[in-house]
């Protein structure tokens, strides 16, 4: 093989060297993970861990197909315009770094222009970004092949291939030549996307984690991922592993996913809106986070069409903050204010009064409702009803919650940890579920002071 390269680069002419040289580098450094597969498949999903090269296999393959064809189109869709811009065509990477390694020259042999995200080659080529944050700019445009770049960071990855969405609209999109294709290079979080495309017949799989490429990263990296062997984050973002659901958790991720708002149902129109607070318990700035969670009912019948004789409820907010209690506090205002909130649920347990005499002192002025609530009953009692209501399909998350739905998707009982997000969410829900506080009178004979009631 070594004297069949020797052969090849002795009678290359000159302008195809380092194209060839660059070709045989490539294919001797690859791993099992970067070798497109054989089979007749329309998409190629990488799942590997950060750091695994998945960047360095779209970016050759971008440029590979490129250069061999004449007026190719090949789109490169990221999270967002920057995220395509910066890792996929200018990051270490990227594609400028493979074509300048080749021998070409900016200007010359391409154009970029990085404003509105074009790269074209001397010979008709067009490599043209797009984000997920705009999935209405792929209507239209129409591609021969197309890498996606961390897909499971899509705006839009929760809700599958529905109409609408960035995935769709490629898919729609990817009809020119005789053998579109496209390939993706994702860490694999279990979105219901990612789920969707592994389950796929014309879809093939191939799997790496950062281990396998630590010879091509700095020397102290195999120190940090240390950090994180044995976790689930760990499993996730350094092996490449798509997670399972967790045994004993309250919620699925699925679940969650099945009843996601969807984009074409517009904004969430609501009647009462709650942030829910879990306090941390510490008064100082290395205390643990404050879970603060905003939800709403929805008003009249809900779009999903589901149980339509029954509330509805959406999340619309996760404002949860670590650090100086003061700075916690204004979270909560924060949050209160931006979601239009009618009032603040917190935990009186742990520094809740505590919490409410900041938030008031953070909002400047008396007018923020606070109520504290007692937790008299556990974790996984309080959560047990809410869960209820999201089986029913009662429940529909705004957007996407990664931190969140980690918590609810992996907390079980006597898991051993607190989830301070996922009992905000619990405080918020259930006070939306509860009937409207009422005054009861005073009794005449008793002269007790009135109650509240829900």
């Amino acid at each position: 093989m070594e004297h069949a390269a020797e052969v090849l680069l002795s009678h290359a002419p000159p302008s195809y060297k380092k194209r060839l040289i660059h070709t045989l580098d490539w294919a001797s450094k690859k791993h099992h993970y970067q070798i497109a597969p054989k089979s007749d498949w329309l998409g190629w999903v990488i799942l590997a861990g950060r750091g695994s090269g998945k960047t360095r296999t779209g970016a050759e393959d971008c440029v590979e197909h490129c250069l061999r064809h004449r007026d190719f189109r090949y789109a490169i869709v990221a999270p967002t315009f920057a995220d395509a811009r910066d890792t996929c065509i200018e990051g270490e990477s990227g594609v400028k770094a493979q074509l300048d390694d080749i021998g070409l020259q900016e200007d010359t042999d391409y154009t970029w222009n990085r404003s509105i995200g074009e790269l074209r080659l001397s010979n008709g080529s067009l490599i043209k970004l797009f984000s997920s944050q705009k999935p209405a700019r792929l209507r239209g445009p129409q591609h021969h092949r197309a890498w996606l770049e961390e897909l499971a960071a899509w705006d839009d990855a929760a809700v599958g291939d529905v109409l609408e969405t960035t995935y769709n609209n490629l898919m729609l999109g990817l009809r020119l030549g005789d053998d579109p294709r496209y390939i993706v290079t994702t860490t694999p979080k279990p979105l219901k996307l990612v789920r969707e495309l592994v389950a796929r017949d014309d879809v093939v799989i191939t799997r790496g984690s950062s281990y396998d490429n630590l010879e091509n990263l700095a020397p102290k990296y195999h120190e940090i991922i240390e950090k994180y062997s044995g976790t689930r984050i760990g499993q996730q973002e350094i092996q490449g592993i798509l997670l399972e659901d967790v045994e004993g958790a309250f919620w699925t991720l699925r679940g969650i996913d099945d009843y996601r708002w969807r984009p074409e149902w517009g904004d969430p129109k609501l009647g009462r809106v709650y942030v829910g607070v879990d306090p941390s318990g510490g008064s100082t700035e290395s205390a643990g986070e404050t879970g603060i969670i905003a939800a709403g009912e929805i008003k009249g019948r809900c779009p999903c069409g589901h149980r339509p004789d029954q509330p509805h409820y959406a999340v619309i907010g996760d404002c949860s903050k670590k650090g100086t209690p003061m700075a916690r506090a204004r979270a909560i205002v924060v949050c209160y204010d931006v979601h239009e909130a009618d009032k603040v649920v917190g935990e009186r347990n742990y520094g809740g009064d505590m919490v409410e005499a900041l938030v008031t002192e953070a909002a400047d002025a008396d007018r923020i409702p606070y109520e504290n609530v007692n937790a008299t009953r556990g974790k996984d009692i309080r959560a047990e009803p809410v869960a209820t209501t999201y089986e029913q399909g009662r429940v529909h998350h705004v957007g996407t919650f990664p931190q969140l739905e980690d918590q609810m998707t992996t907390w079980a009982k006597d898991a051993g940890w607190s989830p301070d997000r996922l009992d905000g969410l619990v405080w918020a829900i259930t006070k939306l579920q509860s009937k409207r506080s009422r005054r009861v009178k005073r009794s005449s004979t008793d002269g007790r002071l009135p109650d509240r009631i829900g």
